[in-house]
Formats: C-alpha cells, sequence, structure tokens
C-alpha cells in the first residue's frame, strides 16, 4: 500500500483524552479513530492488525478440530430471560424494542445463543465431544471506559464454547483450548501468565486467566517465588502471618471515646493497641439484605470473593443512612456487638484465634475494646476467606512468598457445568438411554484488548514496535530524492514476491519520513535514496544499526525469516 492513499495519518501532537501509552500511539499513529466514549472505528492499519490476529486464532484453533460458527449480534430477550441474566445483567445491556415487536438486546456475550444452538443439534452423546467457536463483536454499556483499547463498550472477542457429555470430556476440552491459547500467545510474542481466576457474571466452577504484566493493568496477581502457585487478586489465597496470643487472658468488654478516631493506625495507636487486634467492620448491601463483614484491622475485604461466599446479584457498600438505621453510628464506627438478629456477620480467618480484640462501638465517636468471642459475640460456626491478599504474604501451595503485579486479562477460560444448559434445557441421550443436560464449557479472547497489550508491552519512546506475527505490513519502504524510481521497482518486486509493503511515497524530509515510520512500528524499514547508490538501506525496528544490502540480498533475507 502507498502512504499516500492511506486513511490515517500520524499525528505529531498528543491527543487529548488519551493517558496511557497504547491509546496514545494507536491514535497518532493512525490504527484508529474515536466514535464515541469507548467505541471506536479501525482504521487501514488497525483493521489489519485485527485480521492477523484473527487469523492466527482461526489457524491454531482449525489444527485442533475446532468449528468455526457466527452468531448475531442482536439477541431476542426472550434468550436471555430462560437463564435469568436479562435482569441480572440489567446494568451492561443495550436493550431496545423492534418495530416489528418484541423486545432485543446487543450481545455483551454468546451463552445463551450458543446454548440454544446446542439443544437443537447436540442431542446425542454420540454428538460429542464438540468444540465451536466465533471471533464477533461484542457490546457492552460500560458505565466506566478508559485506557482506549483496554475498556470500551464494543469490542470484538474470540469466543469459544465446548459441549461434552461428563466431567472427564471437559477436563479434555478444557485443556485442547488453553493448548490452542498459548500456541496463539507464543505466535504473537506475547508474554503470558496464566492465573487461577474467578468466573464472575459468567459463572461455573473452574476459571483460569491468561494475562500480561503491565503497569497500566486493571487486575491484580499474585505470584509464588518458589512454586507454580499463581492467582488473580479476586481469587488469591495466602499463609497470612498469625498474631500470636497465647496465654493472654481474656478481660471485660470496655467502652472507648475516641472521638473522629477512624483509621485502622490512629486508631490502634490511640488505644496502646497492635493493629492485629483492630477490626474493620463493613456494611454491605447485598441484595435485599444487610451483612457485617469483619477482617483483621490490616486487611481489606474482597467484594468478589465476599460475592461468592453470599451467592448475590447485587453487592455493594451499605449507604451512610442504612448504616446509621442498622447501627445507630456514622459510618466508621460500625461493630458487631449487639447487631440487629436479621444481620448476617461475615467473619474472615484472620480474626479467627483472637482475645481482647476491638471494633467499632455501633456508636459515634466510640470503640469497644477487649471483646470475646462467646462472651461478647457470637462464636462463629466458620471462618471464612474473604480478605485481599497482601504482597509478601506466604504462598498457600508452599514455602515461597506472593509478590503483587499488575497485568492485563487477554484471555479468559470458564468451566461452566451445567448452569446453562440446564436454565435452557439443552439435554442429551446417555449411553443408559437417559436425558442428562449437556456439559460446557466458555473460551474467550478478547482481540481489541490483545491489540493494545501488544502496544503497552511492545514500544519505546519513538512508537509502536509490532510482532511481525500480526504487524498490519511487514516492512515499512521509504523513498528519498534520488531513490523514487528504484523505489517503485522494489514496491513491485516485494508485492511479488509476497510481502507486505507500506510505501511512503510521499514528497518529505528523511526526519518526517523516519518519525512515521518509527511511530507506526513496523518490524522493517527499507530505505532508498541517491545516497544509497542502487542499494537498500535496511533496519529492523528493534536494532539501532542499518546496513546497505543488494535487492537480491534483500529478497533473500525475506525468505529466510
Amino acid at each position: 500500500m502507498k502512504y499516500s492513499t492511506l486513511i490515517g495519518k500520524t499525528s505529531r501532537q498528543k491527543l487529548p483524552g488519551s493517558e496511557i501509552t497504547s491509546h496514545q500511539l494507536l491514535l497518532r499513529a493512525g490504527f484508529i479513530t474515536p466514535v464515541a466514549a469507548g467505541i471506536y472505528s479501525f482504521l487501514p492499519l488497525g483493521f489489519r492488525v485485527l485480521e492477523n490476529i484473527d487469523r492466527i486464532i482461526k489457524e491454531e484453533f482449525t489444527k485442533r478440530g475446532i468449528q468455526h460458527i457466527i452468531m448475531p449480534f442482536v439477541h431476542p430477550a426472550s434468550l436471555w430471560k430462560e437463564t435469568g441474566r436479562f435482569t441480572k445483567w440489567a446494568k451492561a445491556l443495550a436493550v431496545f424494542d423492534a418495530k416489528s415487536g418484541g423486545k432485543y438486546l446487543l450481545a455483551p456475550t454468546h451463552e445463551e445463543t450458543v446454548t440454544d444452538i446446542a439443544r437443537k443439534f447436540v442431542l446425542s452423546y454420540k454428538d460429542m465431544p464438540v468444540i465451536v467457536n466465533q471471533n464477533q463483536w461484542k457490546y457492552r454499556d460500560e458505565v466506566r471506559v478508559n485506557g482506549g483499547l483496554l475498556r470500551t463498550r464494543e469490542f470484538l472477542m474470540q469466543d469459544a464454547y465446548s459441549f461434552d457429555k461428563d466431567e472427564e470430556g471437559l477436563a479434555t476440552s478444557f485443556d485442547t483450548v488453553s493448548e490452542a491459547y498459548h500456541a496463539i500467545f507464543d505466535r504473537i510474542g506475547l508474554p503470558v501468565t496464566v492465573v487461577k481466576a474467578d468466573s464472575g457474571a459468567i459463572g461455573g466452577t473452574g476459571s483460569e486467566e491468561f494475562m500480561v504484566e503491565s503497569e497500566v493493568g486493571e487486575d491484580r496477581i499474585f505470584v509464588c517465588d518458589r512454586g507454580d502457585y499463581k492467582a488473580n487478586v479476586e481469587k488469591a489465597e495466602s499463609a497470612f502471618p498469625q498474631f500470636n496470643q497465647m496465654g493472654e487472658e481474656k478481660k471485660p468488654m470496655q467502652e472507648v471515646l475516641g472521638e473522629g478516631i477512624i483509621g485502622v493506625e490512629p486508631l490502634a495507636k490511640f488505644l496502646n493497641i497492635p493493629v492485629q487486634k483492630t477490626t474493620k467492620t463493613l456494611l454491605y448491601q447485598a441484595d435485599d439484605r444487610v451483612v457485617a463483614v469483619c477482617v483483621r484491622g490490616e486487611y481489606s475485604v474482597s467484594e468478589i470473593k465476599l460475592s461468592n461466599i453470599l451467592k448475590c446479584m447485587n453487592l455493594g457498600l451499605a449507604s451512610a443512612d442504612t448504616v446509621k438505621r442498622v447501627t445507630g453510628a456514622d459510618v466508621g464506627y460500625a461493630g458487631p456487638v449487639g447487631l440487629p438478629k436479621d444481620v448476617e456477620v461475615i467473619w474472615d480467618k484472620s480474626t479467627e484465634g483472637r482475645v481482647n480484640f476491638e471494633c467499632g462501638g455501633n456508636k459515634t465517636h466510640y470503640h469497644n475494646i477487649n471483646v470475646n468471642f462467646g462472651a461478647d459475640v457470637a462464636t462463629p460456626k466458620q471462618f471464612v476467606d474473604v480478605r485481599e491478599v497482601k504482597s509478601g504474604e506466604g504462598c498457600p501451595k508452599c514455602d515461597g512468598t506472593l509478590s503483587e503485579a499488575h497485568t492485563i486479562e487477554l484471555g479468559h477460560v470458564f468451566k461452566l457445568g451445567t448452569i446453562y444448559s440446564k436454565a435452557m434445557h439443552a439435554e442429551f441421550i446417555d449411553q443408559d438411554g437417559k436425558k442428562k443436560p449437556i456439559i460446557m464449557g466458555c473460551y474467550g479472547i478478547g482481540m481489541t484488548r490483545l491489540i493494545a497489550a501488544a502496544v503497552e508491552v511492545f514500544h519505546d519512546e519513538r512508537g509502536i514496535i509490532w510482532p511481525e506475527a500480526i504487524a498490519p505490513f511487514r516492512a515499512h519502504l521509504i523513498s528519498l530524492p534520488g531513490g523514487e524510481t528504484k523505489a517503485a521497482e522494489v514496491y513491485d518486486a516485494l508485492l511479488k514476491a509476497g510481502v507486505d509493503v507500506l510505501w511512503d511515497d510521499r514528497e518529505g524530509s528523511a526526519g518526517v519520513k523516519f518519525a512515521d515510520a518509527d511511530l507506526i512500528g513496523l518490524p522493517w524499514r527499507f530505505v532508498i535514496s541517491k545516497k544509497t547508490e542502487g542499494k537498500i538501506e535496511i533496519k529492523k525496528r528493534t536494532e539501532s544499526e542499518a546496513k546497505l544490502v543488494s535487492e537480491t540480498e534483500l529478497m533473500s533475507l525475506l525468505a529466510n525469516k
């Protein structure tokens, strides 16, 4: 392609509304352009990257017997009502009424649609195992969009689903797709880390995420420095430091005035007690009930873990009015002592075994000290893991130490089980002649997000450095004064040899053209000018040194790469 005809040119200036590197570079280099918040048009350069990702995914899936389909972007609401997600996902759905009648929505995901296919065509154990895949656009009405392609409303997703007769079959399908994912990311050149994860709104029992480390990543993972334990913050467990109170005698509970003292550190100092004796009590609104969650003062509550424990659809911190109504105190002074009987109290494992601990007094400015299980609050039937892990804590699997890293989620694989097949009556006849629900898995890669992740990982101060596998063109040909005729000949020869090349045929200075080439970030740069004397100056984007070669040497070099 000739750069002079390309839609979408480079920009020298930083563009407004783009703070992270990938967003800024993709805009400035002419790969994408915004249409609305979280919605982008992909210009020719960006579209070619998407095409390359699409091709790699389909090739690796086809090798493993995965069949390709395409499902509609518009779904009838009736399908989503069968599973109950029309209500559960209400905040994320873009719903509209058709003029011909009926309610429809823009697809945020395709579990219902693919389950509908399964109940029509997967009718016997002989029809399984089967895995189908689509690369399709999705839409989620995100309230918060940021990071360019990292968090959008409209996005392209690789979307596979497996159907099996038993758990053993599901495990095999799960491994097949995971293997394909490793091959896909290896071909692209992205260094991924696979971690245990929470299944979230999709549901299911088993879940893993394919992550790439990045400072701008919204996800956090914990990795053991000795073993192979890796987990998302929402799923991570740890061997946390114990607080030894062996031999300490229980004391009578006492109310203490601590006006305006809320933070854990100031409170511990004021009360002259270790931070480990303080208790953070948070009130949550879980669907139509209020629950209190207690963790040791130095820890935070994981709302994902809490939501899974409570099995609720909607979870959030209780409002100040609710806190006042339930406890009689302002926010910051809630505690487990004397709460109404209809308020369930959940105790984290970090609070187990303590004596003479502190908690809010359910009275503004007051705290209770020397609180004890059995005497002042009911001893919990069980202590649960509801806190967020901290960096530096012990690995739950070995004697290693956990460290934290920020990551971008590229792919997510789920063992769905029978959540959707039971809800939608997707059943098969087993060998014993009985009807059973199909056992499902689902597997997704964020294809548009992958573009941003690649740029975050592969760039320098001058611009993007595309991995060759997904680069929009393999080479950037630059013609300078005196080299136009030779450049045209080389351009034609490269095209005939099947080499994708972007030819900067514009009139302009060498400095401008070199800066644009670095910004766009193609793997190779070829320069032809009067100074090259019939030869071609070649340089890899990842290297600083250039060299002169003949056209024959160039073709030989490209053929061997």
